[in-house]
């Protein structure tokens, strides 16, 4: 018969920080102090979105509004964005300027500059649409041999992405690509079944190991390299980004050392977790995966024909 014990447990991993940047900007992203001890950032998405641009002969000002237009590239064809935002300068001499290839612009009166802003960011900044969510490409970790090194760090000279930057450039000359740098942390659930029943002696060895697995996640904790990789391999798992080749069905299995201390306690399952809208206001999707603003999933770390899943109430 499928195996249920009396206490169930699994590791949700939850985003909980991501920064959206470019190639160019990581060595600025150690200087923001956004990630830190607490919230170190280990895993990275590498994206892409269509290209944007600013059109600045349809600019318009008064003192109540600011109009500007910008271009969605979608292969040889661009969308038309025009968008009226508040003129909170409340005055109508500002112009606008913007150079070739008009990805970014500045907003500016003969005494000072109102705004200097990269395009895609900007727009992300104050508006929700379709157009700004990010397909995922590739994901990948920073723990490398060296130890804790942070994903800016790593991704400086980073030879994947560099690979990947050059081959999407090329095949996609109508987008443009973005590293989303993430922390997750651990939250630790437990289920205890009340309907099954067991023996005395399969509640009195479930009594010693649930102080012992609780024990191990709530105080002694998994290893920092173990749960990056099972994080990382449970994203890539779901996304099947088109440029990872590990993980995308291999895993779960217990063969893997990487996360073996799952196995080891015994764990139910592994989650992950990322709300991407509300924390960087657009979403993520793939090849595999629909642009959603939640996205959610578990795997079982046995086969269902082996353990029951925890999540199943009945």
């Amino acid at each position: 018969m499928t195996k249920r014990l009396p206490t169930e447990f699994a590791i949700n991993m939850n985003l909980e920080k991501m920064m959206i940047l470019q190639q160019p900007e990581l060595k600025y992203a150690n200087q923001s102090n956004y990630f830190d001890e607490y919230n170190p950032c280990h895993l990275y998405f590498i994206c892409k979105r269509p290209r944007l641009t600013i059109d600045p002969e349809k600019f318009e000002v008064t003192k109540e509004f600011i109009k500007l237009t910008f271009n969605i590239q979608r292969k040889n064809k661009f969308e038309i964005k025009e968008y009226k935002f508040a003129n909170n300068f409340s005055r109508d001499d500002i112009k606008l300027k913007s150079e070739y290839p008009n990805n970014i612009f500045q907003l500016y009166t003969d005494e000072e500059t109102l705004v200097d802003a990269k395009v895609a960011p900007f727009l992300q900044s104050l508006i929700k649409d379709k157009f700004l969510d990010l397909e995922v490409l590739y994901i990948g970790q920073s723990y490398g041999v060296e130890g804790a090194r942070t994903a800016p760090d790593r991704l400086k000279s980073h030879s994947t992405l560099q690979g990947i930057y050059a081959e999407a450039i090329i095949n996609n000359p109508d987008s443009e690509i973005y590293l989303a740098l993430a922390s997750f942390n651990q939250i630790n659930i437990m289920m205890m079944d009340g309907r099954t029943k067991f023996t005395e002696e399969e509640l009195n060895e479930d009594t010693t190991r649930r102080k012992q697995v609780s024990d191990k996640l709530n105080w002694e904790g998994i290893s920092e390299q173990q749960k990056i990789n099972f994080t990382e391999a449970s994203l890539i798992k779901y996304f099947q980004p088109r440029y990872n080749k590990i993980y995308k069905d291999s895993f779960p299995n217990p063969a893997h050392k990487t996360y073996s201390e799952c196995y080891e306690l015994d764990i139910n399952a592994v989650c992950i977790e990322l709300q991407t809208y509300e924390m960087i206001n657009c979403c993520f999707y793939s090849d595999s995966v629909e642009s959603a603003p939640w996205h959610m999933e578990k795997f079982l770390l046995n086969s269902e024909e082996d353990r029951k899943s925890m999540f199943e109430i009945i």
